[in-house]
């Protein structure tokens, strides 16, 4: 019997965590989706926004299926990898020239400059790359993703539950 009480408390203080996190993103998400609708290209968390990369135009530094923290900044310089808004489509290049209120951007894998922007379509510079993570997001904003969160976050919920009831009928260990 302790070592049931030891799992049960294990699986108490994990399902604690796991739905402090779960509801934590949860809500994350859900302000991230409602500011989208609004019209905000680039939501943002406490200055931070996310960006998943979906083609090879900033390989190898950016692979495809990377997930980007970008930071809005006040200025920015060349050099920086910036993300900005293009015609509802947000695009990551690196900054190669600004001239007052025009800004180029140029793919590192293009052979070619991009259109001048506007410096106000800038949504902010590339603060964190974590390859292979953007995948990840993408699965779990698709049908079958939502849905294995949906039961992982059931199975958080009611699993406990349904330990007492085996313990208190003696069918656990």
């Amino acid at each position: 019997m302790q070592i049931a009480k030891m799992l049960k408390a294990i699986w108490k203080w994990f399902s604690a965590v796991f739905l402090a996190v779960y509801i934590l993103c949860a809500a994350a998400l859900g302000y991230m989706a409602v500011a989208k609708a609004a019209g905000n290209p680039l939501p943002t968390v406490f200055g931070w926004g996310k960006a998943v990369v979906l083609s090879g135009s900033m390989e190898p530094g950016l692979p495809v299926g990377s997930l980007l923290w970008i930071r809005r900044q006040d200025a920015y310089s060349i050099g920086d990898v910036v993300t900005y808004e293009d015609g509802g489509t947000l695009v990551t290049h690196r900054l190669v020239s600004v001239t007052g209120d025009t800004a180029v951007t140029k793919g590192d894998a293009n052979n070619t400059e991009d259109a001048p922007i506007d410096v106000k379509q800038i949504c902010g510079r590339v603060a964190a790359v974590w390859p292979g993570v953007g995948n990840i997001l993408l699965f779990l904003k698709s049908p079958a993703g939502i849905l294995l969160l949906l039961l992982c976050g059931g199975l958080i919920l009611f699993l406990p539950g349904r330990l007492d009831q085996l313990e208190r009928k003696g069918k656990l260990l």
